[in-house]
């Protein structure tokens, strides 16, 4: 064997041949990145054609030890002459939401790249668009491994796909600002990992002015962060937000500050100041700090489902904060005309609020008991008074009239908790519409019920008609794990096809029915404008069943007795009552 390699093509062969295996694109090649040289595989596409990969690219600098809770620090230079990356390095440490256990590392930050092109000396210029995905698993656990997230039939379409690792839980969200952390280092792991795309995306055939951010659940709330951050948009130039806004009430941290220092106490410390507890957390075993991160929570966040008892989320920042991903309410910022200045695909599933049941079906009884239990964190109203209570009734009796909370009256109980996600739907397109006239928001329901349903599978749904959680995540990605290769012959395989060429379409073109598209018969409409004085917004959304058409979205009625609800405690249905990390202080309402 003789190794060969030319800095100037950027490809490296593993072996010699005749002419024609020459021609032939090598099993390993090595790129060219500012960083230094990395090794990447050939590998095959369902179709046949080539691609390559490139995993566990670390984009920053391991944050251990003084660099724990800080802000991310970039890899200037590896350490050695040609880093291999053939293969996943590791997660960041985490933990999932379903099983309570805890994986991973401290060390985790790395990014994969999948490309079908990469450009060789002599050849014609090569600018593919490129899609950069932000997983979920609540912000608290999750990773990019290809094993649940294989963009082999998004590179079909010719795009460029990123996964992102970033930090997760306490060691990703802690906020304690008098001590120097400022919080959402996690989300700023993702911004780092958008500069070292812009850096390097080139040299895999990518075009870094043309670059989708996408993210499903959690990872769609962080998206819609950067979506709201100056910063953070130098980076990329249209969003998909698939089941998750910011206007979702786990999306914020209540209380960093206390969580923080009942940590350190927790570890069985008596901190004196805000620099004594993050010397104690420093120091503390990362797995450690996991273990006990549940036990930190708020006791309004003690009452909603155990899936969702996350206790570090990001936060708004101080405006001294100098990296900062916001410091405004998010409600002030999509305010501003025309501020929003990128296309964006926003949706939801037609059941979202299924995934809850595998907690909720434990205590059923509880919703009886304590019907305040359905009202959402962002509804500024104290949850331990009558008020609340009485309000609890009012929303129960709207959803189950005269019944109780039982097996039987499941179906109401999913629409209760898919509403959730619904309304922060519902808030963002009708900011949306009233504000930012100039761009595009393209809105979607995913109804379609089908063997790649696997957000359903996951949760123990399956008996359940309809699509539940992150069902639409896997007829966009592959995933070895959870078995998703169907018949070509199956309606499932017909509506990866479609929701491939859709979501491609948008990352090429910035709409994801163009004209001349001739494979999808349907024309996928943006949210139309609506007058400031206005409260109709008209709810049209593309609905993705059995049957794609355009429709007023079905749910209008459960919409608007939550509009109602809102303007009655918050002032308006945008005012959503959300925590920023500065001494504890709320941003809400009137904004």
């Amino acid at each position: 064997m003789v190794m060969r390699s030319s800095p100037l093509t950027g490809w490296k062969n593993v072996s010699t041949g005749s002419d024609a295996e020459a021609h032939r694109p090598p099993t390993r090649i090595a790129v060219q990145v500012v960083q230094g040289y990395i090794y990447g595989v050939r590998d095959m596409l369902p179709n046949g054609d080539n691609y390559f990969y490139f995993k566990g690219i670390p984009y920053a600098k391991p944050p251990v030890g003084n660099l724990r809770f800080m802000s991310p620090v970039p890899v200037e230079k590896y350490a050695v002459s040609y880093l291999d990356c053939t293969a996943e390095r590791g997660n960041c440490m985490g933990m999932d939401v379903l099983t309570k256990e805890i994986t991973g590392s401290e060390d985790g930050l790395y990014l994969n790249v999948y490309t079908t092109k990469i450009p060789r000396k002599n050849d014609p210029p090569v600018k593919l668009p490129v899609m950069v995905f932000i997983h979920g698993g609540g912000l608290v656990g999750g990773h990019a491994d290809s094993s649940m997230y294989l963009p082999n039939y998004l590179l079909q379409e010719d795009v460029v796909v990123v996964t992102v690792n970033y930090r997760l839980g306490v060691l990703g969200f802690l906020c304690l600002p008098e001590a120097g952390i400022e919080g959402n280092a996690g989300l700023k792991d993702q911004r780092m990992a958008l500069q070292w795309v812009h850096q390097n995306i080139a040299q895999f055939g990518g075009d870094p002015g043309n670059v989708t951010l996408f993210g499903a659940s959690s990872g769609a709330i962080a998206v819609n962060f950067h979506v709201l951050s100056k910063e953070s948009k130098k980076y990329f130039h249209k969003a998909i937000m698939q089941a998750g806004s910011i206007y979702i009430e786990y999306g914020h941290q209540d209380q960093p500050e206390e969580k923080a220092r009942n940590l350190a106490q927790l570890l069985g410390y008596t901190p004196e100041s805000d620099a004594d507890v993050y010397q104690i957390l420093k120091n503390a075993p990362a797995k450690k700090l996991f273990e006990l991160q549940s036990k930190v929570l708020t006791k309004r966040e003690q009452k909603v489902e155990k899936l969702f008892q996350i206790p570090f989320l990001p936060v708004i920042e101080r405006t001294q904060s100098h990296d900062a991903i916001i410091t405004r309410h998010p409600t002030e910022i999509m305010m501003e005309p025309d501020s929003m200045d990128i296309p964006i695909i926003l949706g939801y599933c037609e059941h979202d609020g299924m995934m809850v049941l595998i907690d909720a079906l434990k205590n059923l009884n509880d919703y009886n008991r304590e019907p305040e239990r359905f009202i959402p964190r962002t509804l500024d109203i104290d949850y331990f008074t009558p008020a609340a209570h009485q309000l609890g009734e009012q929303i129960k009796k709207f959803y189950f009239e005269d019944k109780a909370v039982s097996r039987d009256t499941l179906l109401q109980l999913v629409d209760c908790f898919t509403d959730k996600y619904l309304l922060a739907y519902r808030i963002t397109s009708e900011l949306w519409a009233k504000y930012q006239r100039k761009t595009r928001m393209f809105g979607y329901r995913f109804a379609f019920d089908g063997l790649l349903n696997k957000g359903k599978a996951i949760t123990s749904c399956t008996s359940m008609k309809g699509a539940a959680h992150i069902d639409e995540v896997y007829y966009i990605f592959s995933s070895p794990i959870l078995k998703t290769e169907v018949p070509k012959t199956n309606k499932a395989y017909r509506m990866r096809q479609t929701m491939v060429r859709m979501w491609t379409n948008f990352a090429k073109c910035s709409d994801p029915t163009p004209e001349g598209e001739d494979s999808l018969p349907f024309k996928w409409e943006p949210v139309a404008n609506m007058p400031l004085d206005s409260d109709e917004l008209k709810q049209n959304i593309l609905n993705i069943s059995d049957e794609i058409q355009m429709m007023e979205m079905p749910e209008r009625k459960r919409m608007d007795f939550w509009v109602e609800i809102y303007r009655k405690f918050n002032g308006h249905v945008s005012n959503s009552r959300i925590p920023t990390c500065a001494k504890g202080v709320e941003q809400n309402n009137n904004v």
